[in-house]
Order: structure tokens, then C-alpha cells, then sequence
């Protein structure tokens, strides 16, 4: 990597982390505005941690598609819901209720439904390893791999194919990202590709990555992507806690949507003091997850961040965070 990875922050550095930057995605296909991009993403990287982008490329109609069913969605049946829970799925994959969640010891005040990309289902019982396979599939982790809980399609009509086309479409904005951070960092187009199975760019096009060979020739499984979807409604909790301060430790990048107008997320400077993030229409919210500070040494930081729930008299938040995720066997050394 460039020696450009370790620089300390400045004084100007830190001045300009009092805001959270937007980038113009479309600048990229603008060879006269794609330096001046990545000069900013490079800003944004080391010395904040988080950013909004825009004309990023997915369709409007495929976020308002999934955005407009969330209510629909929080407000079916109790009954339903139960149907959906969490502890129904071995794979954490489900609802949640209100307040069910803490965050250091207080509880989140929002409900939440979480979905991933839709895998079958790979971990075995102990003891049933197959003679020559390559791939201990009885180690606890597989357990977490494995298909999604859905509503039943009679009350919620096309969540399904919402949901999936969103999560398509934003699992091919962020392996896009993920080049142009590379580009970024001054470092081989591709770098960190093997991640997510993808085939090496002399191989292929543009497509996104899919399953491919490993080093000892057994099928590569490609990471399964999880997203939430999160209700907060308004709260007149002392707390005032929609989600409490925290990296987020799951995923490699972290794609946001926020629905609606009120604010909420709020991102800690490195001066320490919290900078509200709020919605802005027609952007995703990016930051960083632990994995990727430690795949950069500690170079760029996963920042920590914070929910503030609506207030009484506000709007109900809705939010949708996509988190992409790594391949269940990486280590970190």
C-alpha cells in the first residue's frame, strides 16, 4: 500500500472532519473531476471516516420500491411478526421488537427486521465431514449462512422482489466503491477482490462477483451481505437512544439509506465532538466497518456513530444500513 496510509491527521485535517463530505460519484466517469474525487475520498478515509454519496447509481425506483413498503412492513400482524422472529432462524436472520436490542447496557429504542442475501444452507452437524472435502463445514461460524425469513406474500405483496433488486443493486454499487477506494489508496485495481470471490480481472468484466476456484481448487463461497431494516419511532426516553455509540463490527463497508427528512445519525469527529448526519435525498451514507480498519492497519478508522431517536411530536425514522460482508473463514492475524 501507499505510505500515504499511514499519515497522522493534522490540525487542518481535523478541521475539516467537523462535517461529514458528499461525493459526486458521477465525477469518476469524468476523467477532468475523477482526481479531484479521489483526492476527496482519500479525505474522507483518514481524516472522518464517513461520507454521503450521490449519483451513485442505483435507481430511484428500486430504493423507493423497498423505502415506501417499510410501514407496511413494521405495521403487519403481531402474529406475523412472531412468525418472522429471530429466535425461528439459526442464522440471526428475522425480527426483532422494541427495545429487544442494548447497546452499552441501555436499550435501542427502534424494532427491526434483518435479511441477507438469500444462500442456502451450508454448516453441518459435528462428525459428518466428508472424507476429502477441503472445507470444515461443522464449524459453528456456517451456522450463521442460511436463507432469509420472508412475509408472507398475501400480506405484504412484492416485498421479496423489492428487497432482493435493492440488495442487488447496492451489492454492485459497493464492489464498485470498493475499486474506487482502491484507486484511492494508490494500490492495484483488484486488491482486495479475492475477498468476495471474485475472479481476477483478467478473467472477467465487470460483473459482479460470483463463486470461483480458491487456491486448492474447491468452490469459493461468496460472503453473504445483510441489511437491516429499521424502525424508530418517536420517544420521550430520557435516553434519547435510538442506537447507542458503536462501530459497526459486522461487514466491510456499511451502505446507509435514510427515509425520510428528520435528522438521527450523528458521527463522532476525531475532536470528539458528534456531527448529525441527516438525510439528504438521493444519497447513501458510507462508513467503514472494523474489518476494513484492520485490512488497512488501523489507517483508516471504523468511526463510531450513534441513532438519536425522534423526539415526541416527530416522524417515525426509517432506515435501511447494508452491510457487506466477508467470507465467513477470513482471519485477521
Amino acid at each position: 500500500m501507499s505510505s500515504e496510509l499511514n499519515r497522522a491527521p493534522t490540525e487542518t485535517m481535523q478541521q475539516k472532519a467537523q462535517s461529514v463530505p458528499i461525493l459526486d460519484l458521477s465525477w469518476a466517469d469524468d476523467s477532468t473531476k475523477r482526481p479531484q474525487l479521489l483526492a476527496q475520498l482519500r479525505a474522507a478515509l483518514f481524516d472522518v471516516g464517513f461520507l454521503y454519496i450521490s449519483n451513485h447509481g442505483v435507481k430511484p425506483n428500486t430504493v423507493s420500491k423497498l423505502a415506501d413498503r417499510l410501514p407496511s412492513l413494521f405495521d403487519l400482524p403481531v402474529e406475523e411478526k412472531a412468525r418472522l422472529g429471530k429466535l425461528n432462524s439459526p442464522h440471526f436472520l428475522g425480527y426483532s421488537g422494541f427495545a429487544e436490542e442494548t447497546t452499552l447496557g441501555k436499550q435501542d429504542q427502534r424494532e427491526q427486521f434483518d435479511f441477507a442475501t438469500e444462500l442456502p444452507i451450508v454448516g453441518r452437524e459435528p462428525g459428518s465431514l466428508t472424507k476429502g472435502e477441503h472445507r470444515d463445514y461443522t464449524q459453528l461460524y456456517w451456522r450463521l449462512r442460511g436463507p432469509n425469513q420472508w412475509p408472507q406474500e398475501h400480506l405484504l405483496a412484492s416485498f421479496r422482489t423489492a428487497l432482493t433488486d435493492y440488495h442487488d443493486a447496492v451489492a454492485e454499487l459497493a464492489y464498485r466503491f470498493v475499486h474506487l477506494i482502491e484507486e484511492a489508496f494508490e494500490i492495484p485495481i483488484g486488491t482486495y477482490d479475492h475477498l468476495f470471490g471474485a475472479k481476477p480481472r483478467s478473467d472477467r468484466d465487470d460483473e459482479v462477483p460470483g463463486i470461483c476456484a480458491d487456491d486448492v481448487g474447491t468452490s469459493y463461497l461468496p460472503p453473504q451481505h445483510r441489511l437491516k431494516l429499521l424502525r424508530y419511532p418517536p420517544s420521550d426516553n430520557p435516553s434519547g437512544q435510538g442506537v447507542g455509540a458503536h462501530k459497526d463490527s459486522s461487514g466491510w463497508l456499511t451502505f446507509l439509506y435514510q427515509h425520510g427528512t428528520g435528522p438521527g445519525l450523528e458521527v463522532l469527529s476525531t475532536t470528539g465532538v458528534w456531527i448529525p448526519a441527516p438525510p439528504i435525498p438521493g444519497t447513501f451514507v458510507v462508513n467503514f466497518g472494523n474489518a476494513f480498519e484492520a485490512a488497512t492497519e488501523g489507517a483508516v478508522k471504523a468511526t463510531v456513530h450513534r441513532v438519536v431517536s425522534p423526539g415526541p411530536g416527530d416522524d417515525v425514522r426509517y432506515s435501511i444500513p447494508f452491510f457487506m460482508g466477508l467470507p465467513l473463514i477470513m482471519t485477521v492475524s
